[in-house]
């Protein structure tokens, strides 16, 4: 555990316990971020599959080598204080703003889109989400630094026009494949494409 963006938040790890909590935000975080991309039912068809979701997060949590830290907020941080404030608030602890999770890929679903898979055991940023009121913060940035690792040779799968997504992962090395793909399910009608970074992906 500690803090991060100046001591606006603390990241703590995430273990198999929390999965109604992860799941939780996690739905709430698609919500806020594909409604208006994709369309406005999406965040309604993804929490009709809160089973599914629960069943995926056991499937990643378990997984050998998983990295997952959720954010949460510290209410004794202020703007002028910074860090030297930000000891001695009373964390919600029931109420993350923010989870990321990595873990070595292929996922199974990948071997099934007729695309070439990555190479067995390399490692995919598997969800990176904060709400939106803490975007500009940093918060991404600290929880993309939790579960990658400096020179990691990571991928990861992204909704085609999220650009904000792109573009941050892009001034972070990766860079996109350029094939995307029709997602199925509660995901349609979205594409989804993968971006890499530190590895060449097959042809």
């Amino acid at each position: 555990m500690g803090f991060v963006a100046d001591g606006r938040y603390v990241v703590a790890p995430v273990g198999a316990e929390d999965a109604e909590k992860y799941v939780d935000l996690q739905l709430r975080c698609l919500a806020e971020t594909y409604n208006g991309l994709v369309d406005p039912d999406f965040g309604a068809r993804q929490a009709a599959d809160r089973d599914g979701w629960l069943e995926e997060f056991a499937e990643n949590i378990a997984a050998p080598g998983a990295r997952a830290f959720f954010a949460y907020e510290n209410p004794a941080w202020t703007p002028a204080g910074g860090l030297s404030c930000a000891v001695g608030g009373e964390i919600d602890w029931d109420a993350p703003v923010g989870f990321a999770l990595s873990r070595p890929g292929p996922l199974a679903w990948e071997l099934e889109i007729g695309l070439p898979p990555v190479v067995e055991g390399t490692r995919e940023l598997t969800h990176l989400y904060t709400l939106a009121s803490t975007h500009g913060t940093g918060l991404g940035a600290a929880l993309f630094d939790a579960v990658l690792y400096p020179d990691e040779p990571a991928y990861l799968w992204y909704i085609v026009g999220n650009e904000r997504a792109r573009e941050f992962y892009g001034r972070r090395g990766f860079e996109d494949e350029g094939l995307p793909i029709d997602c199925g399910g509660a995901w349609a009608p979205a594409r989804t494409a993968r971006m890499y970074c530190g590895l060449t992906l097959p042809s």
